[in-house]
This record gives structure tokens, C-alpha cells and sequence, in this order.
């Protein structure tokens, strides 16, 4: 497989079969850590990653959102995916020795005419900002790769979906459509491609 830019030619060949334009942009993933509280007082505090947990690559994603009573494709919604993972955040209020805390790399998509949004192919690198005793006391607590959230923004709510680690390897030979009922409220089921 031959990588362009980041995207494997595998994706940019699936995209084209599919007849979908690129509607996704505008990518965010943090490398720094800035502690709101603590940047008042010492505003020189924005930290690198210092741990890492294991690399996970999640293929191209398919998704088709329509509404849940009709059946008709929705046009021009703003989808945002987020591809989370957790780490140990260390001090934390009220956990003597640390908490998990999540976050992720973001993309912004926009629905085209029929409703869909194709993602690219993503490597997430899950990663933290404490690298100390407890991240390794009593055992490791790496960070780690929790999965995929899919969140629309309608004029009555944000309806979210998770898809689960497991469940990526099915955009192999399938498509998500995700079902929008009352603006905010979602389903969704797993389409065999033709």
C-alpha cells in the first residue's frame, strides 16, 4: 500500500468507486497539553507528550446519515468524528493516583446531496502528558485507543454515535447509516456494500 500526503492510495481509490467528494477537513490533534488553571499562574506551561501507548489505524469510514421516519438522506449537516483514546492524568482532584481523562483527534466533515461523509484512513497515536510513578505503579497505564464517536449538529440537537474497536474492521465490507429521529436521537445499523 502506497501512502500520499498521509492517505493511503487504497482510501483515494475507494473514494472514487464510491462517487463520494472529499467532505471532510479541517483536522485537530493535540500535541500539547495546556492546564487551563495552571497557565494563569505560569502561562510558559504547554507540555509535549511524554507517554505513548499503541498506534491504531482505522480505515477508511463510510457513513450515510438519513432520517429515521422517512428514510431521506440529510444534506449539509456538519459531523464531527472524533478518534479517542484515554490517558492517566496525574495530580487529580480527588484520585491520589490519577484519573483517566479522554480526548482525541478530530475531524469536521460536512454531509454532501445524499447524505454521506467518507473519512480518510487515520493513524491514532494514543498519548499523554504524565509519564511518572503511577503510570507505571502497580502496573502500566498506558494511554490507549478507545474508539470512534460520530456526532451531528441539527437545529434541535447533537446526536451522537460510538463505534467500538471491533466494529471498525466492518467498513471493510460495509457502510454505517445512521438514523437521525427528532433532531437529536440516533440509531444506526451496519449496510453490506454491493
Amino acid at each position: 500500500m502506497i501512502f500520499l500526503f498521509g492517505v493511503s492510495t487504497w482510501s483515494l481509490i475507494a473514494l472514487a468507486q464510491t462517487g463520494t467528494t472529499r467532505t471532510c477537513t479541517n483536522w485537530f490533534e493535540p500535541h500539547t497539553y495546556q492546564d487551563a488553571i495552571v497557565a494563569e499562574i505560569n502561562p510558559t506551561y504547554n507540555r509535549p507528550a511524554t507517554i505513548f501507548g499503541t498506534i491504531k489505524n482505522v480505515p477508511t469510514m463510510r457513513i450515510r446519515f438519513v432520517e429515521g421516519v422517512s428514510g431521506k438522506p440529510l444534506v449539509n449537516m456538519d459531523i464531527t468524528i472524533t478518534y479517542g483514546w484515554r490517558w492517566l492524568e496525574y495530580p487529580y482532584p480527588e484520585h491520589a493516583w490519577g484519573a483517566w481523562s479522554s480526548t482525541g483527534d478530530r475531524l469536521s466533515c460536512k454531509l454532501d446531496n445524499e447524505g454521506w461523509i467518507a473519512t480518510p484512513d487515520h493513524q491514532v497515536k494514543p498519548r499523554g502528558w504524565y509519564d511518572g510513578k503511577y503510570s507505571h505503579w502497580p502496573w502500566k497505564h498506558l494511554p490507549e485507543f478507545t474508539g470512534v464517536d460520530v456526532v451531528a449538529t441539527t437545529n434541535r440537537g447533537f446526536p451522537r454515535v460510538g463505534i467500538k474497536i471491533d466494529d471498525l474492521r466492518r467498513f471493510e465490507y460495509s457502510y454505517l447509516e445512521i438514523q437521525v429521529f427528532d433532531g437529536w436521537r440516533a440509531e444506526s445499523k451496519w449496510v453490506t456494500k454491493h
